[in-house]
């Protein structure tokens, strides 16, 4: 009875060591299926914005608004980020279907005749403040969409349609910590504008 005891004392001792070996690991393994999941997501609505953008951009043309549709399409795509997480996104004249963002439009510096760049403040910026217009009376502002202006875009399908791209980088603050704090996902498509009628 004795020996029987001290066999159940013994085990209960046991129990305690496979915990705390087992525990912390159970919990790293949970915590990264947490990290892993809310860190895809991040990854597929970036993904998501950047093709409804460019489809937007596609269809949308020349017209003086398609930079703001464009836009709109991005913040409809990306519901499911936290606010304020896109830190860029650029709208560039690409040169080809497989064409790569410009550097300098990728680190944020606007190129006339090449790229427009935005941020997640200019998912709030106002219809009437695109248009590629340089000055407006009264309200002096410069439009954002005015370093390639949509106007200017090849829609005439004899004449040689341009492409459109374009690029969304966002940056995800992981939760626990466990592994880093932050991490940048980014994405690009390349499409070719929806040809116009000549008239």
């Amino acid at each position: 009875m004795v020996e029987r005891q001290r066999r159940m004392r013994g085990d209960s001792g046991a129990v305690i060591v496979e915990s705390a070996i087992i525990t912390p690991l159970l919990m790293l393994f949970v915590f990264g299926i947490f990290e892993f999941g809310f860190a895809f997501r991040d990854y597929l609505a970036v993904a998501n914005s950047a093709r409804d953008g460019a489809r937007e951009a596609s269809v949308a043309a020349d017209a003086a608004d398609a930079d703001y549709r464009m836009l709109r399409a991005i913040q409809r795509a990306s519901a499911a980020l936290p606010d304020g997480v896109i830190e860029r996104i650029v709208i560039w004249e690409a040169a080809g279907p497989t064409d790569t963002v410009p550097t300098s439009c990728k680190n944020g510096t606007p190129v006339t005749g090449s790229c427009n760049v935005y941020d997640s403040a200019d998912l709030s910026t106002p219809e009437y403040q695109f248009g590629c217009q340089e000055i407006a009376s009264g309200d002096l502002f410069n439009s954002p969409d005015r370093f390639w202006c949509p106007i200017d875009r090849e829609v005439i399908a004899g004449s040689g349609l341009d492409f459109v791209g374009v690029y969304v980088q966002i940056t995800h603050d992981y939760i626990t910590g466990l592994f880093g704090d932050t991490v940048e996902f980014d994405d690009h498509i390349v499409l070719k504008v929806e040809p116009q009628d000549a008239s």
